[in-house]
């Protein structure tokens, strides 16, 4: 068995989703992105779900939770920006 069959997949999606998460706040410290950017809401979605994934298979309910509060959060963030990303591109054709 080499170390790529050995490592537990459940625990390689929570250590992405962690690393994303962990990227999206230090982008975000250091000017990169704001928190109101695309690029920040879509990371934290994605490293959010992943942690979820993770954690439904280990069964770790209760700290689920935060992740879930997290991704509906990161959802609203996605969906406000779409909805004004929209509306200027409908002021520009006018």
């Amino acid at each position: 068995m080499n170390i790529i069959e050995a490592i537990d997949p459940y625990n390689f999606i929570g250590a992405i989703g962690a690393l994303l998460i962990v990227f999206g706040v230090y982008r975000t410290s250091i000017g990169k992105w704001s928190r109101h950017s695309l690029w920040y809401e879509l990371d934290t979605l994605v490293g959010a779900s992943c942690i979820i994934v993770y954690q439904i298979n280990k069964k770790a309910y209760i700290t689920m939770i935060v992740n879930v509060v997290w991704v509906i959060v990161a959802l609203k963030g996605v969906t406000s920006i779409a909805e004004r990303s929209a509306k200027k591109r409908l002021r520009h054709k006018q």
